[in-house]
């Protein structure tokens, strides 16, 4: 299990408190034992995505359908940057406190990282398991 303190990143910034598990690939190729995993360079968080993806007709057919779904994952990362400021814009605006905000904040971005994951998922049968800091260990 790992303790992150405040901000953890999936798109701009998803907020966690406490301690989290830290599950394993182990532990997911257990969950989903017919996925496979495929890992995308991310150009909106600098780092590496991945996904387990539902089997498709071949192998090739699955991971091209991996790489829509990275590409459709991020275009969300990318449109999010814009909902992230708006909503830290309005609350100090409304006089909310630094504190309250960033937590208002972490509130949408939590509802946006499992809207988003689930919404890849539905359309690609692929679901987004780690971004940089966030997610699986390898």
């Amino acid at each position: 299990m790992r303790c992150l303190p405040g901000l953890a990143v999936i798109g701009t910034v998803v907020g966690l408190s406490g301690c989290v598990p830290e599950p394993g690939l182990q532990d997911l190729k257990r969950s989903y034992p017919d996925r496979a995993l495929y890992h995308f360079n991310s150009s909106a968080l600098g780092g590496e995505v991945s996904y387990l993806c539902a089997p498709g007709s071949t192998p090739r057919a699955t991971k091209a359908r991996a790489r829509k779904a990275h590409a459709a994952y991020e275009a969300e990362i990318q449109s999010y940057g814009d909902r992230f400021a708006e909503t830290l814009v309005s609350a100090l605006e409304a006089g909310t406190g630094a504190s309250s905000a960033a937590q208002e904040v972490n509130r949408d971005s939590d509802a946006w990282a499992r809207e988003a994951a689930l919404k890849i998922e539905e359309q690609y049968e692929c679901l987004p398991v780690a971004a940089p800091g966030v997610g699986i260990s390898k």
